[in-house]
């Protein structure tokens, strides 16, 4: 595994699967824990589910996330790819109802966010500034 101090990056394909959030969680944990960030770990994990969740809910097509490190400015980038049709936008939800919180998880936790559209989809991602911890 490179060190924080050097750019990397990941790309996971994930069956339309409900199964498969739980892989994207356990794997974006397992790279940002390699890679000493697990500063951020927690928050990624979450918001990374949540728009994997989404992808899964409005497509009937495999999905890719991609994961990526940049060390000037230190910076976690991680994008959601999915054919829906759409842009995604942040929505009010009553206190009863049991979803639609997701973007707005996204809004307030990261340090950036977006949808860039393609010819066949969308990318929704997010950024996160951390500072990687020391060796352990």
């Amino acid at each position: 595994m490179r060190t924080p101090e050097e750019a990397w990056s990941y790309g996971l394909f994930i069956p339309h699967d409900p199964r498969a959030v739980g892989v994207v969680r356990a794997t974006i944990r397992s790279v940002l824990k390699a890679a000493r960030l697990t500063c951020i770990a927690d928050t990624a994990e979450l918001l990374v589910s949540e728009l994997a969740t989404n992808a899964y809910h409005h497509t009937t097509t495999d999905t890719y996330i991609s994961m990526e490190w940049e060390p000037e400015p230190p910076d976690l980038r991680v994008a959601v790819w999915d054919t829906a049709p759409g842009l995604p936008r942040p929505r009010a939800v009553g206190p009863d109802d049991e979803g639609g919180r997701g973007l707005a998880l996204v809004k307030s936790c990261a340090d950036d966010w977006g949808v860039d559209r393609y010819p066949n989809g969308k990318a929704v991602w997010f950024t996160m500034a951390a500072k990687p911890q020391p060796a352990e």
